[in-house]
């Protein structure tokens, strides 16, 4: 087995909180936070005789990446076969076992967490991505320790937890094996994060994935001065490459919209909306109907719908069923924290095409702000026009890198 990266400020926390039932960490991005619960969570399973120990993410598949991979990683098949997520890990000589669980927030997740049964050790993954009513289901249920770790992106209801014994805060700073490439992305961010207005985004950003606190993003997020549009030709769309299609569903009425894109990458490297669509209350057969008119117009390499959600998963089998090629796509993390991320890239990198359409997309862009959810303000275009960026990003290499927790 490998050398496991223990960082002190970690496992002096963990053994100082040994007693606790409850342990939370809130930490920057690349804080280590994660990987360190990993490690203590490892060393419960080869120490303590027949615990349980269940860990929970809202990705919907831990099989080859997320937190099993993660511990795998670190643990190496250490006292226990490596095999898939599907089933628990038995340790041989200590009998524990730990689970991986998805616990996607949807409308199932409350009663997922309440008949999910007993357990001796829990570990929420990134818990601002749940409910409270969900997260009180699995410490109801739970007879001895839950972890609990999230970046400060919004409020929510972990203060109603947290106690001067059972906390601990961390950022980037902490993490020794950090690389210097990513160092350099954390100190330059702090430099312009200094000399910045507080509550402009690069003051919000400093703080936030930098030094782990919450703040709030005062003003407009994107305007008319940062959101950019253009008029390109017929053949200038012609020659755009990798055009994919993202559908984001939704139920369509009340503050839900049916967010579609149709976007491509110029010769710059830069991301095109093309064409798009939002609609409240529409039916979905005239969704499906503008997917394959656009398959149809278009060289579209791929379409994704996301599938967080029944709405989701319901339109992408409909898609499906009536043999529109379409892929599943799971945004994870903080929905606000993942758009957020890409700031930059949709400010310098994407070009909305000058047309009705867009023109019409873009109003609820320009509406989009920090507690846009609380307030009932949709968000389902810039979520939609964000989901392509990382698509890009993730599936292609486009646009940048991913810069994960």
């Amino acid at each position: 087995m490998k050398k496991i990266q223990l960082i002190e400020k970690y496992a002096d926390f963990f053994n100082d909180t040994k007693d606790e039932p409850l342990v939370i960490l809130q930490g920057s991005r690349r804080s280590g936070k994660t990987y360190q619960i990993l490690i203590d969570l490892g060393l419960t399973f080869n120490l303590q005789k027949n615990k349980i120990i269940q860990i929970f993410s809202e990705r919907p598949e831990q099989k080859e990446s997320g937190l099993f991979k993660d511990f795998n990683d670190i643990w190496n098949g250490f006292n226990y076969e490596q095999h898939s997520s599907r089933t628990p890990l038995i340790n041989k000589r200590s009998g524990s076992q730990i689970k991986f669980i998805n616990i996607p927030n949807n409308v199932s997740a409350f009663d997922y967490a309440k008949n999910i049964g007993k357990s001796n050790i829990r570990f929420l993954n990134e818990c601002n991505v749940f409910d409270k009513k969900t997260v009180e289901n699995l410490i109801i249920s739970n007879t001895e320790k839950m972890y609990l770790d999230y970046n400060p992106i919004s409020k929510f209801w972990i203060d109603d937890y947290i106690s001067k014994k059972n906390f601990l805060k961390t950022t980037w700073k902490d993490n020794p094996f950090l690389s210097e490439v990513q160092k350099e992305v954390f100190r330059e961010w702090t430099k312009i994060g200094k000399a910045s207005e507080v509550g402009s985004y690069n003051y919000w950003r400093w703080q936030v994935l930098c030094e782990g606190n919450y703040c709030e993003l005062v003003g407009s997020i994107f305007t008319t001065e940062n959101i950019h549009f253009t008029q390109l030709t017929e053949k200038e769309i012609s020659e755009l490459q990798y055009i994919i299609i993202f559908g984001d569903p939704s139920k369509a009425t009340g503050y839900d919209y049916f967010a579609l894109t149709l976007t491509g990458i110029d010769e710059n490297g830069n991301m095109i909306l093309i064409d798009s669509f939002s609609e409240n209350k529409t039916h979905r057969k005239l969704i499906a109907d503008q997917i394959k008119a656009w398959q149809k117009q278009y060289d579209v390499e791929r379409t994704f719908i996301e599938t967080n959600g029944e709405i989701g998963k319901g339109f992408y089998n409909d898609c499906i069923n009536s043999e529109i090629p379409v892929s599943g796509w799971y945004s994870r993390n903080n929905k606000f924290e993942r758009i957020m991320a890409n700031y930059e890239t949709i400010t310098n990198k994407v070009f909305f095409q000058d047309n009705a359409n867009n023109r019409n997309y873009v109003k609820q862009v320009y509406r989009f702000k920090q507690d846009a959810e609380k307030e009932n303000i949709p968000d389902d275009n810039i979520d939609c026009l964000n989901n392509c960026i990382i698509a890009y990003k993730s599936q292609y290499g486009f646009l940048g890198t991913i810069f994960e927790n």
